[in-house]
């Protein structure tokens, strides 16, 4: 895919952030309560997939929750990227422009290579871990510095909301 073909997609995931940042912060002024039985209820799926149900490769669904990290700045070099593998599943974690890309598959000539439990990834995820010890429960081949630069971004990253530029959304 060219970087031309690639600016018209970036731009509807920008304004499809901002539309939900502007539309979370309206439900938070006008609906607080509402809001935040909403928020916890979006949440308690993953936090409990990722401690009850771990063990369960066939449940899992890492892709659906490293979207959440898609987008978020990245401190990877240009070029520089990691294969991350969680269960039967290999995602491809890079950079463009400065924020984390998140394809399906293997990296071709990866930096990184980890392989972590589907536990472990939620639990990173949702806040219940750092880097550092998602790292740790994890095998790591390659450059361990490269693999913390591609995970910090999905830490965390489903226990609070991705930060927007703008404070209202545009094309609605």
């Amino acid at each position: 895919m060219t970087a031309s073909a690639t600016a018209p997609t970036r731009e509807k995931a920008e304004r499809a952030r901002e539309d939900c940042e502007y539309v979370r912060s309206l439900l938070n002024v006008r609906q607080p309560q509402f809001a935040a039985a909403l928020e916890a209820a979006a949440r308690k799926p993953l936090r409990d997939h990722g401690t009850v149900c771990a063990s369960s490769q066939r449940s899992s669904q890492p892709g659906w929750a490293l979207l959440a990290g898609a987008g978020r700045p990245a401190a990877l070099a240009a070029g520089q990227t990691c294969e991350l593998r969680v269960g039967p599943e290999f995602f491809y974690l890079g950079s463009d422009a400065g924020t984390l890309t998140v394809r399906r598959g293997p990296a071709p000539d990866g930096d990184a290579v980890v392989t972590m439990p589907a536990g472990t990834l939620y639990s990173l995820l949702t806040g219940q871990t750092t880097v550092t010890g998602a790292v740790r429960h994890s095998t790591v081949n390659g450059d361990t510095e490269i693999a913390r630069r591609a995970l910090e971004p999905l830490a965390a990253v489903l226990a609070k909301p991705a930060p927007s530029p703008a404070s209202k959304p545009t094309g609605i």
